[in-house]
């Protein structure tokens, strides 16, 4: 999950309590617990603030709640903020800058007709040329469903979003759009990156930014249509089902639309990672039942019933069931989207 530092100021009854009570501030790490977040690094500082704590959340919002409800006992004004590794922040002083707004012209008319008559020249053909034989299970479990939906898939190889549309039907294909890296796919000056947002259908989500980026989101299931999203944030190196990240729980839990798991095998073989060029291969793609989180009690619940969901296509164990000792009660995944 993302790493947040947290500034607190105590106010003069916050330290009149932790004067008369310091167990108090032991209960206040855990009432942060309690609310999704885990505690790192905590330390007492000399000067305008008081503590210096480190904590892991699952997104922007989940921190703002927290603040607010610690700090409407009355005894402490948090502010937090967002950190990264200092090897991170090296890398975006060296990052060219990239497009973080969609275009929204891809779902007009006139865009969904072009992409449509396009698919066999950017999708099609090259399944059939490298996906040898591509059997699709499951497919039943989509008969009458037209969306809006979230489909999640495993993300193990550059091909995987070929991949999976071809697996949709096309009435879910044919209203359906891809969240991509926008620092990986929109950040060079030198692509097109129209050409992505007309014939792939993508839009651009920056790694880790937080609730903002669910307006363009939300606006798309508002008018029927669906999203494509790799809830492990990035390609697995073992070909084995990684952690989720919270986002897609917290958008189908914000939007109350159903998740679609889709699991894909075979693609490792067909184009690994660092491979450029692909190779034919046989490919197999499992659809499961759609999985609504409505009446799901918390975002981390959400996010380990839709991996358990992606497990089981896979014939793993469910997340719980292989996790060791002591992990049980940490909070699921790291927040962000993926390509």
């Amino acid at each position: 999950m993302p790493a947040y530092v947290v500034l607190t100021k105590l106010t003069a009854a916050g330290r009149t309590s932790i004067r008369n009570d310091p167990d108090r501030l032991d209960e206040v790490t855990r009432q942060a617990e309690r609310l999704g977040a885990k505690v790192r690094h905590q330390f007492a500082t000399l000067g305008a603030y008081d503590f210096v704590t480190v904590i892991e959340a699952a997104d922007n919002a989940a921190v703002g709640r927290i603040s607010a409800e610690i700090s409407s006992i009355g005894t402490a004004v948090l502010t937090a903020y967002p950190a990264i590794g200092l090897d991170r922040f090296t890398e975006l002083l060296r990052m060219q800058p990239y497009r973080t707004e969609p275009h929204r012209w891809q779902t007009a008319l006139w865009a969904r007709a072009v992409r449509r008559a396009g698919r066999y020249w950017v999708t099609t053909r090259h399944v059939r040329r490298y996906c040898r034989p591509f059997v699709v299970e499951g497919a039943d479990h989509l008969r009458g469903f037209g969306g809006p939906a979230i489909v999640i898939a495993n993300h193990t190889s550059h091909f995987d979003t070929p991949a999976v549309l071809s697996a949709l039907p096309e009435r879910v294909r044919g209203k359906i759009v891809i969240a991509a890296a926008a620092d990986k796919f929109y950040g060079s000056r030198r692509k097109r990156t129209w050409w992505y947002s007309l014939f792939h259908g993508t839009f651009p989500v920056s790694r880790g930014g937080g609730t903002k980026q669910l307006d363009y989101p939300l606006s798309l299931f508002r008018r029927g249509w669906s999203i494509l999203i790799y809830p492990e944030g990035g390609r697995s190196k073992s070909g084995q089902v990684q952690r989720f990240r919270h986002g897609v729980a917290v958008m189908a839990m914000q939007a109350k639309v159903p998740v679609i798991p889709v699991y894909v095998e075979g693609l490792r073989d067909v184009m690994p990672k660092g491979q450029r060029e692909p190779r034919p291969a046989a490919v197999r793609a499992r659809i499961g039942a759609p999985i609504r989180l409505e009446g799901v009690a918390s975002v981390p619940e959400g996010t380990a019933l839709l991996e358990d969901a992606m497990r089981a296509l896979a014939g793993a164990q469910p997340r719980q069931a292989e996790a060791p000792a002591g992990e049980l009660a940490a909070a699921p995944g790291s927040g962000g989207g993926g390509s």
